[in-house]
């Protein structure tokens, strides 16, 4: 008996669709079921236009279920709401996830369709990393085989920067809008990312490519990078480091229990109490609940009563006294676990750089203020100002999971751990995480983060130039951006940072840009696992530029459902018919320009230099090279720098003009092409040759 395909229409789906979709498709499909809007359409251009119904005005976030059924009787309401009941009690996801399989195919969103087998994230990572055909021990595809500004140029401008953004948003139909959306204030964090990577590009082309690296460099690239996020602040902390403590959430698909445990041995290893810790960011909402019991308090003593809005300065000064100290005690009622004297000290810091009763209009003064303070009581719900974090801050490395040195017995001392316990330890806190709790990695002190920023940093300049393969290469990088990434230098942009950091020092080392699924895997992966990631992640730019006519597809599709959205176009249907008429803004042109033109740039340049040694050994291109004696040589080179120019294929070049290098004059003039064209002795195939071309330099 043949299967019966039918399609639904699920509301905010594209909202909704997370790791977490088992429950999140259940769920909607019972909500369905129970308010009687769930309707099973014949086909999928059917569900494209669906009936009117209460969520038609939110099309553009719905999305359709593909599913399969032997009889219509499992398509009751009854029959579904039994399905979906039995999977919520099976007790692991994996069952919950195999039985769901057996009734939705697929889903349709955003314009895109997926099989149910790649909804999870993790999974459409897996596949498209054996799309690649990955092999790690294939060190010859993470050398570069052009200079690297030109390999850099083959990537088309329309998904130049798939280079910049975690490559999982974009498995996940988002591109550089929604990354951008995400911080937008000032010209947006893309295109700090695109000046970033044009401050590299221009140090890259102007000065020696084996200049050392130095904390000063880092800061002006943080500085670049940071310029949108501090755009609208009173203190502008772009390239300056913090001035304490600090500390970053470690996510559930940035961590490993191997890297845990690395983590947990650096900290029993450097023993200091003011060093790194790792445990529960734990937040005490003091001034959130201040906010809201200052609202009410207003609103209950205040808003209503005759002739409120005609106290006088002295009276209302009087009256927000007096309902500042009912809401500290009130406060102070309410969380106990902290002291008197700091709370107090937490909400009047607030108050003084706050001032909320000097942000409102005098006219309705009380009811704006009740107003004013209910809103700050849900912004201090997600972020806490400055006195506050602070306490938070101390109060969670005090009570840390994993600390040493000489700290308070109210946090755990791994000093004396052996190995089998931090083992158990690391697997501990993996598995908190994975649960969804909030832990943090606690960096050190600023003056010992600056302390050991430096000391990373020396130790990298003093063996890279020592290193020859690929992975030796790859390891050293990584070290770095590894180290500077966990001490958190900078109070925000940390990873934009060190990715950009990571990719410049691989190009300048002759390896290709690694395009990082999830770049906070720099925090709590391994080092072995971390070098993994970088290699797939430079055979994943092989594969965008291998593949970019199917990346600019889809990347168009995403540009366009994303301009719908915003236009107010509700649309299931995104086919090129419907789509045809929607216009998209020019603000990617402005943001890629920058670096557009410096690569551009660079071609020409090289093109200049290679035209003009051309023509200088190219004495003579009509009369034959025996009238005149010119050298083979030189009709040689000629040749070669004829095909370089071609193709730029720096190993082809090599290889062609090692036998020409015993002529002092063309091997002083390889050597200064290839100083310009940014190929140096790490491409470890010619070492040979460079070792040939330095003797006769």
């Amino acid at each position: 008996m043949p299967s019966i395909k039918r399609y639904v229409v699920i509301p905010d789906l594209a909202l909704r669709l997370n790791n977490n979709f088992v429950r999140t498709l259940v769920e909607e499909i019972k909500k369905a079921t129970l308010y009687g809007y769930f309707e099973a359409y014949p086909s999928l251009d059917a569900a494209k236009k669906p009936k009117e119904n209460w969520f038609s005005r939110r099309l553009s976030v719905a999305g359709i279920i593909e599913i399969e059924v032997q009889d219509e009787s499992q398509l009751s309401k009854k029959a579904l709401q039994e399905f979906c009941s039995d999977i919520l009690l099976l007790p692991s996801e994996a069952e919950q996830e195999g039985k769901l399989s057996s009734l939705i195919k697929s889903i349709y969103i955003k314009g895109f369709s997926l099989p149910f087998d790649e909804l999870k994230l993790e999974k459409r990572e897996a596949l498209q990393i054996a799309s690649f055909n990955f092999n790690p021990h294939d060190e010859s595809k993470l050398q570069l085989n052009q200079p690297p500004l030109l390999y850099l140029n083959q990537i088309p401008r329309e998904i130049l920067f798939l280079l910049f953004i975690d490559h999982q948003f974009f498995l996940n139909f988002e591109n550089w809008r929604q990354y951008n959306a995400r911080e937008p204030k000032g010209k947006g964090c893309v295109y700090d990312l695109f000046q970033g990577m044009t401050l590299l590009a221009g140090l890259w082309m102007t000065s020696s490519k084996t200049s050392p690296v130095t904390m000063d460099n880092i800061k002006l690239l943080h500085r670049v990078l940071s310029d949108s996020i501090y755009a609208d602040s009173t203190e502008d902390r772009r390239g300056t480091f913090r001035e304490g403590y600090n500390s970053f959430p470690l996510h559930a698909d940035a961590v490993t229990v191997a890297g845990i445990k690395e983590l947990l041995q650096r900290i029993k290893t450097d023993n200091l109490a003011d060093g790194f810790r790792i445990g529960h960011f734990k937040r005490c909402f003091i001034t959130s609940d201040f906010c809201f019991i200052m609202s009410t308090l207003i609103r209950n003593e205040v808003v209503g009563s005759l002739g409120a809005d005609e106290y006088l300065a002295l009276e209302r000064l009087n009256k927000l006294n007096e309902l500042k100290d009912k809401a500290i005690h009130e406060a102070v009622q309410k969380n106990k676990n902290v002291t008197e004297k700091q709370i107090e000290l937490i909400i009047n810091t607030f108050l003084q750089d706050f001032e909320p009763d000097k942000k409102v209009s005098n006219s309705r003064f009380w009811s704006n203020l009740s107003y004013y303070y209910s809103d700050l009581a849900r912004i201090f719900t997600k972020s806490s100002p400055k006195a506050e974090f602070v306490y938070d801050l101390d109060h969670s490395r005090d009570h840390a999971l994993a600390s040493a040195g000489h700290v308070a017995p109210t946090t755990v001392n791994i000093h004396e751990f052996n190995d089998e316990e931090l083992d158990n330890l690391a697997r501990k806190i993996y598995s908190l995480i994975q649960s969804g709790e909030e832990i943090h990695l606690f960096p050190p002190t600023r003056v010992i983060a600056e302390a050991w920023a430096e000391k990373a940093v020396e130790q990298f300049n003093r063996t890279i130039s020592q290193a020859t393969y690929p992975e030796t290469i790859i390891e050293i990088i990584d070290n770095l951006v590894h180290e500077l990434e966990i001490l958190h230098l900078f109070h925000d942009v940390n990873c934009r940072t060190n990715y950009l950091l990571m990719n410049f020092l691989f190009l300048t080392h002759s390896l290709k840009w690694a395009t990082e699924f999830n770049p906070n895997r720099l925090d709590a992966y391994s080092s072995q696992e971390r070098i993994e990631q970088h290699k797939q992640a430079i055979f994943r730019t092989d594969y965008i530029i291998a593949n970019k006519k199917q990346w600019i597809k889809s990347n168009a599709q995403i540009e366009l459902v994303y301009a719908c959205a915003r236009a107010g176009v509700q649309l299931l249907d995104y086919s090129e018919a419907n789509l045809r008429h929607i216009q998209t803004d020019n603000q990617y042109l402005e943001i890629s320009q920058s670096l557009v033109a410096v690569l551009h740039s660079f071609q020409k340049m090289l093109n200049d230099i290679l035209s003009a040694k051309i023509k200088k050994y190219d004495l003579q291109p009509v009369i034959s090279s025996e009238l005149f004696g010119l050298p083979q040589e030189y009709i040689d080179f000629v040749n070669a720098l004829k095909q370089f120019q071609i193709d730029y294929d720096v190993h082809h070049f090599l290889t062609t003009v090692a036998p020409l290098s015993e002529k002092p004059e063309i091997a002083e003039d390889i050597k200064s092409i290839l100083h310009v064209a940014g190929c140096n002795q790490d491409w470890s195939q010619n070492n040979q040759y460079a070792s040939r071309l330095n003797s006769v330099g």
